[in-house]
């Protein structure tokens, strides 16, 4: 293959050799047949890439930074006064009993506490027939903290007494003259035919029975004419009993320990009991002693003497 170089060098062979030839005269020579010379490949280029053009890259959109909210401020939950007074507590203008009464309240309401005086025994509340009251604060029951109210800015003045206004002397008049006053009624005590004589100290006993010995005398005190029936001795109490009186008296023990012409038995139980004389119709004609039967005291003697 022929470069550039030797192409030059051929051309320039073949004009020189032509040049000779026409300078040697007219004679006839025969004219050369031309070299075939081989086409001119043109040269390669190469063909510039062309670089890509970088694409700009888009400048990012600054995002927006969200604005914080406010958050709420918690609001402390109102203090309540729920009535715990009468079935009627009284509400005040002021804090103190020398105010007018502004209305009422009933127990288990609940009112709003607005504030409290400085001693914090009165509370302002919210509110009863569209205004402000006070009531004090023993009828009351405070829900929420008592501490936390506030103390009111603005009391209204304690109210000042209307004086009395003077009137002139009055002439004096003949004061008129005392009655005397209506003489007390007294309740009549009712009176019974067998009055309480004695009752000499009650005694231990460990029987598990609760024993009664009465005696009832005549008037003279007679021990050999004791009063009998129909009158009987009746016992009330825890147990219940009654049994009538002999004729006759009883002495117990060899030196007179006691003399009884009845005798009641009830089973143990302790507590207050009741002993009465009754006639046979049950109605009763005596007054009546009374006895506490506790651990072993359990052994009682009632007397009675008629009148």
């Amino acid at each position: 293959m022929f470069n550039r170089k030797h192409l030059r060098t051929l051309l320039g062979i073949t004009i020189l050799l032509a040049i000779t030839l026409s300078a040697c005269g007219p004679a006839a020579t025969p004219t050369p047949e031309p070299t075939a010379t081989r086409p001119v490949r043109p040269t390669f280029t190469p063909t510039v890439i062309p670089t890509d053009t970088p694409v700009p890259t888009d400048t990012p959109v600054p995002t927006d930074t969200p604005t914080p909210l406010p958050t709420d401020t918690p609001t402390p939950e109102a203090s309540m006064a729920v009535v715990i007074g009468d079935e009627e507590s009284n509400l005040r203008a002021g804090p103190g009993t020398n105010y007018p009464t502004v209305g009422q309240v009933a127990r288990g309401a609940e009112l709003e506490i607005i504030s409290r005086n400085a001693a914090g025994d009165w509370y302002e509340v919210c509110c009863v027939d569209g205004q402000q009251a006070w009531i004090v604060a023993r009828l009351v029951e405070v829900t929420g903290d008592p501490n936390a109210v506030a103390i009111a800015a603005n009391i209204p003045a304690p109210p000042t007494d209307t004086p009395v206004p003077t009137r002139p002397p009055a002439q004096p008049t003949t004061p008129p003259q005392p009655t005397a006053p209506p003489a007390p009624t007294n309740t009549p005590v009712p009176t019974f035919p067998f009055a309480k004589e004695d009752s000499r100290p009650g005694e231990i006993n460990t029987n598990p029975i609760v024993t009664f010995f009465g005696a009832l005398y005549n008037p003279a005190k007679d021990l050999t004419k004791a009063v009998g029936e129909p009158y009987k001795l009746v016992v009330t109490g825890p147990q219940n009993g009654e049994a009538p009186f002999h004729d006759g008296l009883f002495e117990v023990g060899p030196f007179g320990q006691f003399i009884y012409n009845v005798k009641v038995e009830l089973p143990l139980a302790e507590g207050t009991y009741q002993a009465y004389v009754a006639d046979g119709a049950g109605n009763r004609v005596s007054e009546s002693w009374e006895y506490t039967v506790a651990g072993e005291l359990r052994t009682f003697f009632p007397r009675w003497k008629q009148r």
